[in-house]
């Protein structure tokens, strides 16, 4: 039988090994080993240490939030059972080392469980814990004796103090407190800066400096994306480009080649990216604008020369950010050629791995003429459109105490029942059913709609009524600063499609910048597919099928941003469904991976009758099975969760008739609820013309 350090020891090769139900058992086994409980000391802290890390790698790893939570709290009482026995040790710098081990592991506990936490509202009493067991830990650090050691556990702790400032930063929506807690994220990186300017070990300590740099650029960098402010934006990204120019500058003096090629590729990254950002966001000179595009260019470019020094995981990494900022470098160059190209052969690579049929390449078309990223989008305002309650939900005001996220609906009950037909039908491409009995769709679209008419009478008419009264709902309203669209994954909606048609789901992205992979939804600009007749007018459509002359059926895309990128996407859209049309007229050479194909773009069309809802989709494909579809009893739905839209919306417009349905809601008690809960989110009562309800 083990002794209690062999169980330990036993334990630890059980967690090397991410058995962690075997090496909780095993240590629990140890703790019932030492019968007299004022023995043993260091042996009972280190079996609390270890039984705090195996419920916290589970926390970490599993995707149910509440289940996270409940193994969080059960890591935070042994760490904290941890940090008492640290205080019993008898070797005083030994006690103070494991103190602030204890109250590090503590700190990260609150802070991972706020990364991982779906509930919004405990995001800041979470960060709150993590900020006062890491200050804790910084307290500490300070006595001890060993000056290098002192500097490195004072270095661990300002970087997650800053990590905790800088995350409550991104997700809080009141940009006053945003740009406090930037600025406290700043103050932390800088402290670290001077602190790594004190070590003694001279390569060490450049690192470090680098390190610090980065993160401090990079803080800069996402404050100027957040603030309202243009001015203020300006200065950060200027400020940002100043300390990854210093960064670049201190890589040189690294000895390792190969972590010195990869931190300078890095810098020239971001350097390039601000620039990017300048343009996009800064009101410049002609002059100042060309420089930026050019400075933008330098950088990236000199990257992707230096792509075959990495692996190939590495390599994918960079290359992957390198193309999104050469790809708005051309967009704002207007090579639309160029542009066009990258588009189309990032979602080529995504979705077919590069290697495309004759349906593929033309599907990858289509996805790129439709998909419009943040650099088209630029500052045109969305309007969603739904009722009081739901609004209510959304936002956790109204008697909700806490915020639901927007929900991804299910497309077999939308308003339109001809919803993912309308293309099929066109490519002639129906499924007819001769028996009478048929199977469930093996792809389920789900999608949750946006439309670019924001106050809109017709709009405000049709959705989010509440007792039947029209205009009873409310508009919210997104992106009327340009930021609501975030870096996107175009496999992110695919992924289903991908796996079933046999490509690798290893190659797949993984989900980045967000704990919430859907937040990385590309946006989709619906189509309108229109039969001709003699009342409508050849206007209407600027692509007619199968020629302008004998117009037979037309296509309808409302422009987006620039009216000479609009004019080649007509024209792209055009060949590809040509091509389509051609290959699909042969049903004998069509195969059902042809067929497959064709479920990547079937829902970003839609009738003609519907084209004044000028509608933008966020749109995910799934089978009903998966484990990430939710329902919903209250409205016998199933559904995905999109997201916490109060760090998304910019303002609500509560329609003419919302206080005069039967629910005697207020417009004010909602301003008052609103100001508490989401101060940055305007308010706003539609005067549109509309009677009010009869009595």
């Amino acid at each position: 039988m083990m002794d209690v350090n062999g169980l330990i020891s036993a334990s630890v090769q059980l967690f090397k090994e991410e058995k962690y139900a075997e090496a909780i058992e095993t240590l629990h086994q140890a703790w019932d080993a030492i019968t007299d409980k004022s023995t043993q000391i260091t042996e009972q802290s280190w079996i609390q240490s270890g039984l705090g890390r195996c419920y916290f790698e589970q926390a970490i790893k599993t995707k149910d939030t509440d289940k996270a939570d409940k193994l969080f709290g059960k890591a935070v009482k042994h760490y904290q059972e941890w940090s008492r026995f640290a205080k019993q040790l008898a070797d005083e710098q030994n006690n103070i080392q494991e103190q602030i081990n204890a109250q590090y592991w503590l700190g990260r506990c609150y802070f991972e469980q706020t990364i991982k936490t779906k509930d919004t509202d405990k995001v800041d009493k979470l960060f709150g814990k993590a900020v006062k067991h890491f200050q804790k830990g910084l307290r500490l650090a300070k006595q001890l004796a060993d000056e290098q050691n002192n500097i490195r556990e004072q270095i661990n702790v300002q970087y997650w103090l800053g990590h905790c400032y800088f995350e409550q930063a991104i997700k809080t929506k009141d940009t006053d407190k945003a740009d406090e807690l930037f600025e406290k994220a700043v103050e932390h990186y800088q402290e670290w800066l001077q602190l790594a300017k004190q070590l003694k070990d001279e390569q060490d300590s450049i690192q470090e400096q680098i390190s610090t740099q980065s993160w401090l650029g990079g803080c800069c960098f996402v404050y100027a994306k957040k603030t309202k402010y243009m001015d203020k934006a300006g200065k950060l990204f200027k400020q940002a480009a100043a300390l990854f120019k210093q960064q670049l500058r201190l890589v040189g003096q690294l000895e390792k080649e190969q972590i010195r090629i990869q931190q300078q590729m890095f810098a020239q990254v971001m350097l390039g990216h601000c620039y990017v950002e300048r343009v996009k966001r800064i009101k410049n000179t002609d002059k100042a604008e060309v420089l930026f595009k050019k400075q933008a260019g330098k950088y990236l470019l000199a990257v992707y020369g230096q792509l075959s020094q990495l692996d190939e995981t590495e390599k994918e990494e960079i290359e992957k950010v390198i193309r999104s900022g050469l790809r708005d470098i051309d967009y704002l160059n207007e090579d639309w050629d160029s542009y066009f190209e990258k588009k189309k052969q990032e979602t080529q690579e995504s979705l077919f791995k590069g290697e495309t049929s004759q349906p593929q390449d033309a599907v990858s078309t289509v996805l790129a003429v439709l998909h419009i990223p943040p650099i088209e989008l630029g500052s045109t305002p969305l309007a969603h459109y739904t009722s009081p309650h739901v609004c209510h939900k959304l936002f956790g005001i109204g008697g909700n105490e806490t915020a639901s996220p927007m929900r991804i609906g299910s497309s077999t009950y939308m308003n339109d029942p001809s919803e993912g037909r309308g293309l099929l039908d066109l490519l002639n491409q129906q499924d007819l059913e001769l028996e009478n009995k048929a199977d469930g769709a093996s792809h389920n679209a789900f999608f949750t709609c946006f439309s670019s008419r924001v106050n809109d009478l017709n709009q405000f008419r049709l959705y989010g009524k509440e007792d039947s009264v029209e205009a009873s709902g409310c508009c919210l309203v997104f992106n009327k600063n340009g930021d609501w669209l975030k870096e996107v994954d175009v496999s992110v909606p695919f992924r289903s499609l991908s796996q079933k048609s046999g490509q690798d789901s290893d190659g797949l992205p993984e989900t980045g910048f967000s704990d919430n992979k859907y937040e990385k939804l590309p946006l989709y600009q619906v189509a309108y597919i229109a039969y001709k007749d003699e009342y409508i007018a050849e206007k209407k459509c600027r692509i007619w099928f199968p020629s302008q002359k004998e117009p037979k059926f037309g296509i309808r895309l409302k422009p987006v941003g620039n009216e000479k990128w609009h004019q080649f996407r007509l024209k792209k859209l055009k060949e590809a469904l040509e091509e389509l049309i051609r290959f699909f007229e042969d049903k004998s050479a069509v195969s059902d991976d042809d067929k497959e194909a064709l479920e990547y773009i079937r829902y970003l069309f839609k009738d003609f009758a519907f084209r004044d809802e000028e509608e933008f989709r966020l749109l995910v494909i799934k089978p009903i099975d998966s484990e990430e579809i939710e329902y919903c009893g209250t409205t016998q739905s199933v559904y995905i969760p999109y997201a916490d839209i109060r760090n998304l919306a910019d303002e609500v417009i509560l329609g003419t008739n919302y206080e005069k349905t039967g629910n005697q809601r207020k417009a004010e008690v909602f301003r008052y609820q609103m100001k508490q809960k989401c101060p940055d989110v305007k308010v706003s009562r539609s005067t549109l013309p509309i009677n009010p309800p009869n009595k």
